[in-house]
């Protein structure tokens, strides 16, 4: 049998990986690592990140509220996400930590065609699993569940949201010294304050 061309094998499925996802236990000690072992900074770190009250989303079919604190950096392009969950409701994070494991969780990417992405890992053998949708949005972001045991979810984010990433790696870019965490209470309030509407 006739191998497959490169362009079948070696070709990533949609695209280069802009968002690195991490589940952790402790976010503010997972912070202390990335910025004084890492050297990574600045983080905008969202104590709050959901909120106390966060919005609906979807798990396995089922409305689920999940209260997370969250931070934001860059290594390089890449962004780096960091993610508490601190409350109980069932989600990928929970049964990602309650299953005994804490690092990489998921790969992230901005999409410019989302419809023909979720299509394609779709094809691939890969489930949609949590959505999270938001106000004014026509489309979710989706997280799929691999196929196998081996590697993280994929998050697929559709293009209304590249402006928030934006607005992160401005926050990073523009940053002066000082405090290497820029704290803002929920990632709704940073946008807010970054004129993202």
């Amino acid at each position: 049998m006739a191998a497959a061309p490169m362009s079948e094998v070696g070709a990533p499925i949609i695209g280069p990986v802009t968002q690195l996802g991490f589940v952790v236990r402790d976010i503010e000690a997972t912070l202390d690592h990335w910025v004084g072992v890492m050297g990574v900074r600045p983080f905008l770190f969202c104590t709050e990140g959901s909120g106390l009250d966060p919005r609906p989303t979807t798990y396995r079919e089922q409305e689920v509220r999940v209260q997370t604190r969250l931070a934001f950096g860059f290594v390089g392009d890449v962004q780096v996400e960091l993610i508490e969950q601190v409350n109980g409701a069932p989600s990928p994070y929970r049964e990602f930590i309650d299953g005994g494991r804490e690092g990489l969780q998921h790969l992230g990417y901005w999409i410019d065609d989302h419809e023909a992405a979720c299509r394609r890992v779709e094809a691939a053998g890969y489930v949609a699993e949590y959505l999270i949708h938001g106000p004014n949005r026509p489309r979710p972001v989706v997280y799929y569940r691999t196929p196998s045991l081996l590697g993280p979810m994929l998050e697929l984010i559709p293009p209304e949201l590249k402006r928030n990433r934006q607005a992160v790696l401005d926050m990073a870019r523009n940053w002066s010294g000082g405090d290497p965490l820029v704290r803002h209470r929920t990632y709704g309030e940073f946008l807010t304050a970054s004129g993202v509407s």
